[in-house]
């Protein structure tokens, strides 16, 4: 059967979506680039705010009437079936989140399998990035989240099939391998063994030759126990100097009606610790703003700490109700208020993360090219993650050292100095 998949949303729903091609190709169906060309599509979806769930309605009925069968999955089942209607509902069919292996039996019979399935990605080429999920669900209990909702309970992927799947990503040519979840600081609290992401991490590092792991979002709640061991394993190697840290909020009474289960002073705390032990770390941070009963000072108090942090990402969200979660009953603040200080955030957001970008500006680097940008641009990204827009393009995967020669709120403009080097390099935990 020919098939047709979109993923939207979070790294965690991309990686879902690409091991869903995965097993259909492996099964003997074919991925097509084009629903018109498709018997059936597979629809991931994404409900973090109210404006994506109603994308996700539109494609649904875009893909429903274009191909014969449509498969929905991701985080709208079940919890939002009820907004897909008739006539389309009568080709769709539901699979919640943790049941995604049913999906090629649902398709029907294929191809007989190949040994070595081809990676589905449409066009052939290498995936150099690939996402590994770690867990489903989460441990926290955030009053406004839905996707916590959606997946339920932490249900951690054990070490040893993380390995496998390391291993099977780098034999396949992958050279960023993104280690996502709701909360990956929190992998390993629901297993026996006791290991936590830091002995994840060291148990890892064997099997990834020239691949680099990137880890994703997690929340200060579960990185609290274990952030200097978590330093240490960055410092050891084998992953970006990166970490997507939310604090969400400055004020520590909005944290609270958010219930994140930390303080402001633990998020500094954090922050400390790390940069203490990683002086180049890339801070990511995200904030959301308009949460209902935040008041002026709770805005001055969020500026003042995304000022003092100086991430050098900041993601800034509005606050979106969303049905079924506990914030979703709160009275909310009025648009325009909300309106004005996510203006006011950006605002802020692009000058500090420029003035953090802007020192780095002269220093000579090791970069990864990783991607192509328009014209005859590429992106490579240094060993803490910070994107360099290069003015060329070296091979895809190669190694290049870097002059930084000027910044942008977002990426750091820079020239190779020298030949490239492509990896070479295989893991030590291949067969």
């Amino acid at each position: 059967m020919r098939v047709y998949l979109e993923a939207f949303g979070c790294a965690q729903n991309r990686g879902e979506g690409t091991a869903i091609a995965r097993e259909l190709a492996s099964r003997g169906h074919r991925l097509v680039p084009d629903p018109a060309a498709a018997d059936a599509s597979v629809l991931v979806t994404c409900g973090v705010i109210g404006p994506t769930e109603a994308r996700m309605l539109v494609r649904w009925r875009e893909l429903a009437r274009r191909t014969p069968k449509v498969v929905v999955t991701g985080c709208l089942v079940p919890l939002r079936t009820s907004l897909f209607r008739e006539p389309e509902l009568r080709s769709t069919v539901f699979v919640p989140i943790r049941e995604q292996g049913r999906i090629p039996e649902l398709l029907g019979e294929a191809a007989a399998p190949s040994a070595s399935p081809p990676t589905p990605e449409p066009g052939g080429d290498v995936a150099l990035s690939e996402e590994i999920v770690l867990a489903q669900g989460c441990t926290s209990g955030c009053s406004y989240c839905f996707s916590r909702l959606a997946r339920g309970p932490l249900t951690s992927v054990p070490a040893l099939s993380l390995a496998a799947s390391v291993r099977e990503a780098v034999r396949r040519g992958a050279l960023e391998l993104r280690l996502t979840g709701l909360d990956t600081a929190a992998w390993g609290c629901d297993l026996p063994s006791g290991e936590r992401l830091p002995e994840l991490l060291d148990g890892l590092r064997p099997h990834l030759g020239a691949a680099r792991l990137r880890v994703g979002m997690m929340s200060p709640q579960s990185l609290a126990p274990i952030v200097d061991r978590y330093a240490e394993a960055l410092v050891a190697g084998g992953a970006y100097r990166f970490v997507h840290l939310p604090v969400q909020s400055g004020s520590d009474a909005v944290l609270a009606s958010m219930r994140r289960g930390y303080t402001v002073t633990e998020f500094r705390r954090q922050v400390r610790r790390l940069r203490e032990r990683l002086p180049d770390l890339h801070l990511a941070t995200d904030v959301i703003v308009g949460f209902p009963g935040e008041s002026d000072d709770d805005h001055r108090a969020t500026e003042g700490l995304l000022e003092e942090v100086g991430a050098e990402t900041v993601n800034v969200t509005r606050f979106s109700p969303r049905p079924g979660t506990p914030a979703a009953r709160l009275p909310p603040l009025g648009p325009r208020v909300a309106r004005a200080r996510s203006r006011s955030l950006a605002a802020l957001r692009r000058r500090v993360a420029r003035e953090r970008l802007e020192r780095w500006v002269g220093e000579r680097r090791p970069a990864r090219v990783l991607e192509y940008g328009p014209g005859d641009s590429s992106v490579a990204r240094l060993d803490n993650y910070l994107p360099v827009v290069l003015s060329e393009r070296p091979p895809l995967g190669a190694q290049v050292e870097v002059r930084v020669d000027g910044a942008r709120s977002t990426y750091l403009l820079g020239r190779p100095l020298g030949p490239p080097t492509l990896p070479t390099a295989r893991p030590t935990g291949s067969k």
